[in-house]
C-alpha cells in the first residue's frame, strides 16, 4: 500500500490529501513513487511566520502595501505575480534532460517576486538560497522537485528562457507555487500582473488590526478578500482548494499544448490512461477522471438516498472533464476541469458571478465527500465543485 501524502498549507498545519499517483509519460525520468513521496512529505527546516494573503485592485496596491506596513507586528510584505507556464524540459544536476512527448509541453505553476520583498516573509536561514533569484535562478517547492525527479540542484527550459535551478523548500514557502523565481526571470516568461499579496505576522492574532489598516486605506465598499489562518481574525479562511502541484500529485501530470482561446489540447494517451466514461446517479454518463469517480458516486447516491434527487436537473450538468484554463482568463490558471477533478450541474441558475441558487444541503453533501463549493468564492461560481480531500 502506498503511503500517504503529506503536504503542507500556508500557515497552517498538514493534511493529507492521499497517496502520490506520478504518471510516467514518454520521454520522463521521474523518480521512484517513495523516493518522491519522501521528498514531499520532508517538513525539515524553519517554520513559516502567520500571514495573510489579498488580492486588491492593482491601483490599490500601493496604499494597502502602506496601511499594512504601518502596522506593527507586520513582518513583512511581498506582491507575487503568478501564472501557468509551459515547460520543455528539465533536468537534475548531472542527470540528462527529461522532456516532455514531441509536440508537447508541461504546464508548471510559477510565481515571480522581488527577492528582497519576499525575504521579509519567509524564515531567515533560507534568505541565502533566495538571494539567487536574483541572478536568474529559480527555487522549487518539494511538490515540484518530486515531480521533476531534482532534489537540489538542476535546471528548467522553458521556450526562449533557461534557468537554474538553486534549491528546494517545503511547499508553504513558496506558497504553493510549484517554482519561484525574480521578477525579471517572470517577466522573460510572461508574467506581468501581481496576482496577490502576501502580509507575514509576527504575532498571529494580529491579523485583524492588519485587514481593518488595509480596508481603511481603499474606497469604501470595495471588493477585498483578506485571508489568514484560524486565530488570525481575518476575516476569511485560508483557501480550502488545491495547489497545481497538489492536484498532480494526486491526479497525475499531464502533457498538452495551449490551443485555441482559453483551450488546451492533452496528449491522448494521458487522456486514455487517466479518465474513463463513467455513469453516475442523477446526472447520468459522463467524461470524469477515474480517480474521482468512486467519490462522485458515493456523493450522487447519498443525495439520491436523502430524497434530494429532485433537486438536480440531469439536463442542466456542465461536464466533468474539460481540457481549458479557468474561464475568468487564462492568468488565472488551469482549470481544474482539465484533469477531470471538479464537476459543475444545475448550471443555468448558478452562473458564474451571480448569486448561486444552489440548495444548500446538496453543498453539505458534496462538501462531506470532499469537494469544495465554488459559491463560497468572492466571485462566485455556484454551479462548481472541485476535489479537495479524498474520502
Amino acid at each position: 500500500m502506498k503511503k500517504p501524502i503529506v503536504l503542507i498549507a500556508p500557515g497552517v498545519g498538514l493534511f493529507l490529501i492521499g497517496t502520490l499517483m506520478l504518471v510516467a509519460l514518454t520521454g520522463f525520468r521521474l523518480p521512484p513513487s517513495d523516493e518522491a513521496e519522501a521528498r514531499i512529505a520532508s517538513t525539515n527546516g524553519p517554520r513559516a511566520l502567520p500571514a495573510l494573503v489579498t488580492a486588491p485592485r492593482l491601483d490599490q496596491i500601493p496604499a494597502v502595501t502602506a496601511a499594512a506596513l504601518s502596522v506593527p507586528d507586520v513582518a513583512g510584505l511581498a506582491e507575487v505575480k503568478s501564472g501557468t507556464r509551459w515547460l520543455a524540459g528539465w533536468n537534475a544536476e548531472g542527470s540528462p534532460q527529461a522532456v516532455p512527448p514531441a509536440g508537447y509541453l508541461i504546464p508548471v505553476d510559477v510565481g515571480a517576486v522581488d527577492p528582497a520583498q519576499y525575504r521579509t516573509v519567509i524564515p531567515e536561514p533560507l534568505h541565502d538560497m533566495l538571494s539567487q533569484l536574483s541572478t536568474g535562478g529559480a527555487v522549487l517547492s518539494r511538490t515540484g522537485a518530486a515531480l521533476r525527479g531534482i532534489t537540489d540542484k538542476g535546471h528548467l527550459q522553458f521556450p526562449g528562457a533557461s534557468i537554474p535551478v538553486v534549491g528546494v523548500v517545503d511547499d508553504v514557502f513558496l506558497r504553493n507555487h510549484e517554482v519561484l523565481v525574480s521578477l525579471g526571470t517572470g517577466a522573460a516568461l510572461g508574467l506581468h500582473n501581481t496576482e496577490y499579496m502576501v502580509i507575514a505576522l509576527n504575532r498571529l492574532e494580529a491579523g485583524k488590526q492588519v485587514e481593518e489598516a488595509v480596508r481603511a486605506a481603499i474606497p469604501p465598499g470595495t471588493s477585498l478578500r483578506v485571508r489568514g489562518p484560524e486565530g488570525s481574525g481575518a476575516s476569511s479562511g485560508l483557501s480550502p482548494l488545491l495547489s497545481l502541484g497538489q492536484i498532480k500529485a494526486h491526479f497525475g501530470e499531464f502533457p498538452a499544448i495551449h490551443g485555441a482561446g482559453s483551450g488546451i489540447r492533452i496528449e491522448q494517451s494521458w487522456i486514455d490512461a487517466n479518465t474513463e466514461m463513467a455513469t453516475l446517479p442523477i446526472l447520468g454518463t459522463f467524461r470524469c477522471h477515474k480517480k474521482l469517480v468512486p467519490q462522485m458516486r458515493a456523493a450522487f447516491a447519498e443525495v439520491e438516498a436523502a430524497g434530494l434527487s429532485g433537486l438536480i436537473r440531469p439536463g442542466d450538468f456542465g461536464g466533468c472533464f474539460s481540457p481549458r484554463f479557468i474561464r475568468s482568463g487564462n492568468d488565472a490558471g488551469l482549470s481544474r476541469h482539465a484533469w477531470g477533478a471538479a464537476f459543475d450541474f444545475n448550471v443555468s441558475t448558478n452562473l458564474y458571478g451571480q448569486v448561486p441558487s444552489m440548495d444548500r444541503r446538496l453543498v453539505e453533501i458534496m462538501e462531506r465527500h470532499g469537494f469544495s463549493w465554488g459559491g463560497h468564492w468572492n466571485y462566485p461560481d455556484g454551479m462548481h465543485f472541485e476535489f479537495v480531500a479524498a474520502p
